[in-house]
């Protein structure tokens, strides 16, 4: 009876529960494991379930074993996780150590979340550009980043329409070669102008699947299959009044159709054209309005207007009788206050007061009433005359129509500091008032982080549509269950704050915190659709003299922990989940560090020939000579290699040391051949490491094929992949080779060697290892080999530790082989007596040399 309750509650948690020993044997996972992965239960006990997480997050659960319960019983992570479909999520994980060598664990997807705060963000940045004057291009250009990054694979397009729908007048595409629309404005508005044409023409939708074989795109589609797209979805942008001003192209190198969740993405990305365009141009329209003023009308207001030094109205233009309806003479004195909206009064009388006893120029924007009634805004500016002795004579000024620039400004302020769908005060404005209220509070701040739990399962059962009705609703619920002196907002998918002044300490915000969640759950369970979506809750307090940032990341760390806990939990933030950011943080600095001090340093893992055991190239490996504790692995600063600058610097460093290693190994004679050298996304995409690379090589005289650059497939996995691929061609037309590392561990191996322009291939270690376990293992490697010969490809097989191994590889057709059978990685200064040996000898078995580096080969 207790296991089938236990085995019923871990279907009700919204994520994977697990059983394991201390060396992370698994010996339960719930049925969320065989949902999410695809892989059955079975094929998840053991260390089975380690085929389904990221190989990096592999290599830290490896450090970590075994777990011991003596130093912590608690364990809180992030983790990738390979989904049914291949593609990796990030989940956040709770381990807890429940009794011998027992642990238990959770892992909630946080993918969604994250997905959302990108999108949020991208949309604000566009935002930003509108409301700071941007150009229009400059606006566009971002918002087609924007598009790429939310729809994956695409390049985005915006070709603007001239005012009577006849012409294209520009075209903006970052992806796109920079004169591809060069001769837009000569284009025509035509139902056969390709899919943005027939797009803008039709005021519809179109979706070209296959652009070689559409009639649409006669005469048009070479340009863009030369570019290696196939496919195009377009869409008509229009005005507030329904009139096309431009329209929304997203290009795909495969052919296919969009889905309902990229239809959903590119509705929303037509609002946000519209708005920015639609904006921009009011502004920019503005802008012009108001240079011509100041040339030319300067000197003759809209409605000029004098008044004597006491404020008193002298003398006002006939056109405010025209405006207002109100005679000039009624007007004089202080008349012309009566046409003033009676909110505005109070404070234009205030700025004129002022303006009246320092003698300083008046601005001042209030509301005046027209003649049919309505209310518009306008600008009064006012300069003073004096006489010889400094007192005022007269003031002169005017009246400025500035109502649709300041309606304008209005709805972009709310657009960029409060939420469409539900109303309530978005991210930007959150972290505003935070800081507010923390730099005012003369006593703890308190603040909620809210999640809805089961969230994903409406929007998966119902649609987004009644996702976003449940959105709303919960909003509104939110609202009523919160007190004067407390704030809600919005900070992006199904994430709620709340700043609270009612919550002096932990006990009391920690009620607090309960109270809203029963509150909640009591209205929620009132509707049948949303009745599962309890609400989680994270607790912080905060401090006059804390930093906002810091008081956010304590409550969004005890979210995690409170949805670790189970649905509808509340948390409050405890020091101890504080350890994996902690940790983080040091093994930054450490690299900083270790930039700075130049411990960087290359150590060296031959790659040898199969057949004749002979050194073939070399493999050079990051490690830190560390002044106390000697030559440390790179896991030391696994989580730098991930930051963009950080592993950029390194990549850099070990361009230096490796190079310059090489220039004297061949001034010495050793017959190195060829060293590889592991290559980020942020080398690839950096000029200067090109530079830095090529320019130490010729310096040296060192020929460019004596270097080879190895990449993994991570670094197609974001939208600078047209860019990166570019790049690698060009390392190529250079005369260096590439090598596809890890070969096997990514999310769409076979796509990537296709598109690649790589020489070698590397089967992963995680591969070679497994080929001890079944005959399923040998079967993958051998098929690896078949498929790289099919291709053309030298085929290494990495992590070979047994002659069975490196005989079976051989018989196989693999060409290279790495591990440490062969070597160990070692110190520049081993290689000339490890070449010696090798050459000279026999074939060569496991070494271990004087200065072998520590930890694993990385």
């Amino acid at each position: 009876m207790v296991d089938g309750l236990f085995e019923t509650l871990t279907r009700a948690i919204p994520g994977i529960v697990w059983i394991s020993d201390s060396q992370g044997m698994v010996e339960f996972n719930n049925d969320r494991w065989r949902e999410f992965t695809g892989m059955q239960r079975e094929a998840g006990l053991g260390h089975g379930w380690l085929d389904a997480i990221h190989p990096a997050d592999v290599a830290v659960f490896y450090a970590q074993i075994p777990l011991n319960s003596a130093g912590r019983s608690e364990i809180q992570a992030e983790i990738r996780v390979r989904r049914y479909d291949g593609v990796y999520h990030r989940h956040v994980l709770n381990a807890r150590h429940i009794g011998g060598e027992k642990w238990i664990g959770c892992a909630i997807d946080a993918h969604d979340w994250l997905t959302t705060e990108t999108r949020d963000a991208a949309q604000s940045r566009v935002l930003d550009l509108v409301s700071s004057g941007a150009e229009l291009r400059e606006v566009l250009a971002e918002l087609c980043r924007a598009a790429e990054k939310q729809l994956p694979g695409a390049a985005a397009s915006i070709l603007l329409v001239d005012k009577d729908v006849e012409h294209f007048e520009a075209g903006i595409a970052p992806k796109f070669p920079p004169d591809m629309y060069k001769d837009i404005k000569a284009l025509r508005v035509d139902a056969r102008a390709g899919s943005c044409g027939t797009a803008v023409y039709e005021n519809r939708d179109v979706i070209s699947w296959d652009i070689g074989t559409d009639p649409l795109w006669d005469g048009w589609r070479g340009p863009i299959l030369a570019l290696g797209y196939k496919a195009c979805w377009s869409r008509p942008v229009f005005d507030a009044a329904g009139k096309v001003i431009a329209s929304f192209g997203f290009y795909f190198k495969d052919s296919r159709q969009p889905g309902s969740h990229e239809q959903r993405e590119m509705d929303r990305l037509r609002r946000l054209a519209s708005l920015a365009i639609e904006r921009a141009r009011i502004l920019e329209a503005l802008r012009e309005s108001e240079e011509h003023y100041r040339v030319t009308v300067e000197l003759n207001p809209q409605i000029p207007w004098t008044a004597d030094p006491a404020g008193k109205i002298l003398s006002v233009s006939s056109k405010w009788a025209e405006a207002t309806g109100i005679s000039g003479e009624k007007a004089l004195g202080d008349g012309w206050l009566s046409s003033l909206h009676p909110d505005d009064v109070e404070p234009t009388i205030k700025k004129w007061e002022h303006a009246l006893a320092s003698g300083t120029p008046l601005d001042a924007s209030y509301r005046i009433s027209l003649a049919n009634g309505s209310y518009r805004w306008v600008r009064a500016r006012a300069f003073p005359r004096f006489d010889d002795n400094g007192r005022i004579l007269r003031w002169y000024g005017a009246a400025d129509d500035i109502h649709d620039r300041f309606v304008a400004e209005q709805r972009l302020q709310r657009h960029a500091y409060y939420d469409d769908l539900t109303g309530l005060p978005n991210r930007r404005r959150f972290v505003d008032q935070l800081r507010r209220s923390l730099d005012t509070a003369s006593h703890p701040v308190g603040l909620m982080v809210l999640d809805m739990d089961d969230f994903k399962l409406v929007n998966d059962r119902h649609g987004h549509r009644t996702g976003d009705a449940v959105l709303r609703l919960f909003a509104r619920y939110l609202m009523s269950v919160c007190e004067p002196g407390e704030q809600v907002f919005r900070l992006g998918g199904d994430e709620f704050a709340i700043i609270t002044e009612l919550a002096f300490s932990d006990d009391c915000l920690m009620k607090r915190g309960n109270e809203i969640g029963i509150g909640l759950d009591v209205r929620m369970r009132a509707n049948k659709k949303a009745r599962s979506c309890r609400a989680s809750v994270g607790c912080a307090l905060g401090r006059s003299d804390e930093n906002a940032d810091e008081v956010f990341k304590r409550a969004d760390l005890a979210l995690y922990a409170a949805k670790s806990s189970g649905k509808g939990s509340v948390k409050l933030f405890d020091p101890r989940i504080r350890s994996n950011a902690t940790a983080r943080a040091e093994e930054f600095e450490f690299a900083r560090l270790s930039l700075r001090e130049g411990w960087v340093e290359p150590y060296f893992q031959p790659i040898l020939s199969l057949e004749t055991r002979r050194p073939h190239s070399w493999e050079a490996l990051l490690r830190i000579r560390h002044p106390k504790q000697g030559v440390l692995p790179p896991t030391t600063i696994r989580s730098a290699l991930d930051d963009p600058r950080l592993a950029d610097a390194i990549g850099l460093r070990m361009v230096e040391c490796v190079v310059d290693q090489m220039a004297r190994w061949q001034q010495a004679g050793v017959a190195f051949q060829r060293v590889s050298l592991n290559m980020a996304t942020d080398n690839i995409v950096n000029p200067e490491f090109t530079a830095a690379l090529l320019d130490r090589l010729d310096r040296n005289g060192l020929p460019r094929w004596s270097v080879k650059l190895e990449i993994t497939e991570r670094v197609l996995l974001d939208e600078l992949e047209d860019v990166i691929l570019w790049k690698l061609q060009d390392f190529k037309d250079q005369g260096i080779s590439l090598s596809l590392d890890d070969f096997g561990t990514g999310y769409a191996s076979l796509v990537h060697l296709q598109t690649l322009p790589v020489d070698e291939l590397k089967i992963d270690r995680s591969f070679v290892s497994g080929m001890r376990k079944n005959d399923k293992g040998k079967e993958i490697v051998r098929a690896m080999i078949g498929l790289a010969k099919t291709m053309g490809l030298s085929t290494v097989a990495e992590g070979v530790e047994t002659e069975a191994e490196a005989i079976l590889l051989t018989s196989w057709g693999c060409d290279y082989g790495q591990g440490y059978l062969f070597s160990r990685p070692m110190h520049p200064d081993d290689v000339a007596g490890f070449l010696a040996e090798a050459l000279g000898g026999a074939p060569r078995r496991l070494s271990s040399h004087r200065r072998s580096a520590k930890g694993a080969t990385v």
